[in-house]
């Protein structure tokens, strides 16, 4: 599979596509609510620009989970 360059996304660019904060992205993902990334460098996480618009696709639901549906 060839990946062209323009597809990768630091979190930087997570963020800038989404419109959420650094902090709101690393605890979606924290809590397995944001696709796990396709490498981790020193510089930070690397997802697919495809896994990044799924994610933003994919309908979520709002508010807190009732206490007796928590993990």
């Amino acid at each position: 599979m060839q990946i062209n360059l323009d597809d990768i996304m630091g979190l930087s660019e997570v963020c800038e596509m989404t419109g959420k904060s650094k902090n709101y992205m690393k605890e979606y993902l924290r809590r397995g609510q944001f696709p796990q990334p396709v490498k981790e460098l020193a510089c930070g996480p690397l997802w697919l620009r495809g896994q990044v618009q799924a994610w933003m696709d994919t309908p979520r639901l709002r508010g807190r989970r009732k206490k007796d549906e928590r993990e």
